[in-house]
């Protein structure tokens, strides 16, 4: 599933794209993956139009325009954006096409059709609307360390709650986490000042550098938790086996020998 990193890719893909280009059109392939809007008002609300600026929050992505609708991306499960010339073929599972000058085309590609495309007026309320938290980037130490000790929630459960923090899911959060020694099953309210300094160091840290990355799992480095996600894997560090948890309907993984401490 595309988190922050992912999408953080993708905005810097659109801009790259839609530089000096505007969209001529917009073509749309399956109405599924359209959220409040339909083909015809979404064609008619971005063609002609310009992107002026970005903003990503968290998982999500906003296309801005000098005066609105703006253009609203979440990636679901399995969404991307692909950019292609209009004489290259156009990827299986291409869900909308926007049509830029120039023949270029900047594509919605989801194979499992979970995610969204729709144009928004204003951008703050849409944020609002959907009770999305600051960004995980965003936060600075002090704020990091409000949060988690205003919650009664365990450590991983409040990081994935997008409510709370926008931007991690269950990949990210566990590698943040390994990286700062947390137990992610530790109540979040016990982690102690050392221990948010920690992690908000990790998660700078780690989040930057799989954005530079590109978001490909295979070229981060080697010793981090991504690449040993599997119950009983030999921890990255040497220091034994990974072990699994539930949350939220999911597995996270840990390190019991490296992650004992909260800071």
């Amino acid at each position: 599933m595309p988190e922050l990193p992912d999408v953080e890719v993708y905005r810097r893909r659109l801009v790259d794209a839609t530089r000096r280009r505007r969209v001529d059109g917009v073509t749309v392939h399956d109405t599924q993956v359209l959220r409040g809007v339909g083909r015809r008002r979404l064609d008619s609300a971005l063609s002609g139009a310009r992107f002026v600026r970005t903003r990503r929050r968290g998982k999500t992505l906003y296309a801005v325009t000098s005066h609105g609708p703006h253009l609203r991306l979440h990636f679901g499960m399995t969404g991307d954006l692909v950019v292609r010339d209009d004489d290259e073929e156009v990827p299986a599972h291409t869900r909308v096409a926007l049509r830029l000058s120039g023949g270029r085309r900047l594509l919605f590609v989801d194979q499992r059709r979970f995610g969204q495309v729709g144009v928004v007026d204003d951008v703050d309320d849409d944020i609002a609307a959907h009770d999305l938290g600051p960004d995980a980037l965003d936060l600075d130490p002090a704020a990091l360390g409000e949060l988690l000790h205003g919650s009664s929630a365990g450590l991983k459960a409040l990081l994935v709650d997008q409510s709370q923090v926008a931007g991690l899911g269950n990949i990210y959060t566990d590698e943040v986490l390994f990286h700062a020694r947390l137990d992610p099953r530790s109540p979040a309210a016990d982690v102690g000042n050392a221990g948010v300094r920690r992690l908000h160091r990790q998660l700078h840290r780690v989040l930057d550098r799989a954005v530079a990355a590109g978001a490909d799992p295979r070229s981060m480095p080697r010793g981090w938790l991504i690449h040993r996600r599997t119950e009983d894997a030999e921890c990255p560090r040497g220091n034994g086996p990974i072990r699994s948890f539930p949350v939220g309907g999911r597995r996270g993984y840990w390190c019991p020998a490296c992650q004992d401490g909260r800071g």
